[in-house]
């Protein structure tokens, strides 16, 4: 694991500023101690967020110097939306809110109409990266035996669950780019939902979570019925990189397919908004930060928790039994520098993807 971690610090972090964050102010400890930091997680209980987030609330507070107490709040509701908006309109800047978001830098990036805040301001604390994997049914025509057979392929059918979606957006840009023909359905509940679809022959094709992809898709895969396509690139905003997580899966990257069946990445605003989608929702599948003004002190010493918890051998063992996969925050400058430059969004993309979601609106079940 320590290979892991020294690998991803090495994509995404210089070791010397991620080592500079270890250590909290002195001052730190007389800010914490005493009182009470409120996590605010921005789904509902029992959700991936949610699981995370208890997770990683449960064992911060022994690395958070001066050991303050953490109640965790659930702020749920427009897909994400309502905890964000809370923490940019009404949350105090007093150091004690921090927020354990999904979705917050995608919906900020594409400049979703629910998210009212410039979340540019929010001071970070970590990113969180993770990847997604598409998989298809392997008896899509003529069959699918390895990914490039979805090439050969006169149309498939595929799943997602909103149209303004971080999946649905990167799964049809994809496919886009690739000139695969397909048809989309989406506004499934849950990726829940969404795979019972794909077993029922509904869809073919879904984008799944890491987690989720190891504990249940893995073994449709070792069944025969679906194969992994692909894995989302990393991508630090210089250099795609293959995900540590998925180690193992018999797929190479969305990034290294492309390029092997077009013998070039593409160019044009697909691409240009292909690629801010998928570095906001990987290396920064959560964002974890706090309201705008909050005191430096306090935004360094979670720093220091999250990149001490992220080490914690406790906390590790407990996060491979719960969310089936280790975590690992990212607290370097790099990251702080990436966030800043891919919320504020770009008039131009966000343009091009507006006019993308609508028209996949317009398409569903065609």
């Amino acid at each position: 694991m320590n290979d892991i971690l020294q690998r991803l610090s090495r994509v995404l972090a210089p070791p010397c500023l991620l080592l500079s964050l270890v250590v909290a102010p002195a001052r730190a400890v007389d800010f914490y101690q005493g009182k009470t930091l409120n996590f605010v997680i921005n789904f509902t209980a029992g959700g991936p967020t949610d699981l995370e987030g208890r997770l990683v609330a449960k064992h911060l507070a022994r690395h958070i110097a001066g050991s303050p107490n953490i109640v965790v709040r659930n702020m749920a509701g427009a897909g994400g939306a309502i905890g964000v908006n809370w923490m940019g309109e009404i949350a105090q800047p007093d150091g004690l809110t921090v927020g354990f978001f999904t979705s917050l830098a995608t919906s900020a990036a594409i400049s979703a109409p629910s998210i009212r805040v410039d979340t540019s301001k929010f001071v970070l604390v970590a990113g969180d990266p993770g990847v997604s994997v598409a998989y298809v049914r392997t008896d899509v025509v003529p069959g699918i035996k390895v990914p490039a057979d979805l090439m050969k392929t006169n149309g498939v059918w595929v799943g997602g669950l909103a149209p303004d979606s971080d999946k649905d957006i990167r799964i049809r840009l994809q496919l886009d780019m690739l000139g695969v023909k397909y048809h989309y359905i989406s506004n499934y509940p849950g990726s829940n939902e969404a795979r019972l679809a794909v077993e029922q022959n509904e869809i073919q094709m879904f984008p799944e979570s890491m987690p989720t992809y190891r504990a249940t898709i893995e073994p449709m895969v070792a069944a025969g019925r679906v194969i992994p396509l692909w894995h989302d690139s990393l991508d630090d905003g210089e250099n795609f990189s293959a995900s540590p997580d998925a180690a193992g899966i018999p797929a190479p990257t969305y990034t290294d397919f492309l390029k092997s069946q077009l013998g070039a990445f593409p160019t044009g605003p697909k691409w240009d908004a292909y690629k801010l989608i998928n570095s906001v929702g990987t290396v920064f599948l959560r964002t974890i930060a706090m309201p705008p003004g909050s005191p430096r002190e306090a935004a360094d010493a979670l720093r220091a928790a999250f990149a001490a918890v992220s080490q914690d051998e406790e906390f590790r063992a407990e996060a491979l039994k719960i969310v089936k996969f280790e975590p690992r925050y990212l607290v370097d400058d790099k990251t702080a520098r990436l966030y800043i430059e891919k919320v504020k969004p770009n008039p131009v993309i966000s343009a091009f993807l507006h006019d993308y979601i609508e028209a996949g609106r317009a398409s569903l079940g065609k």
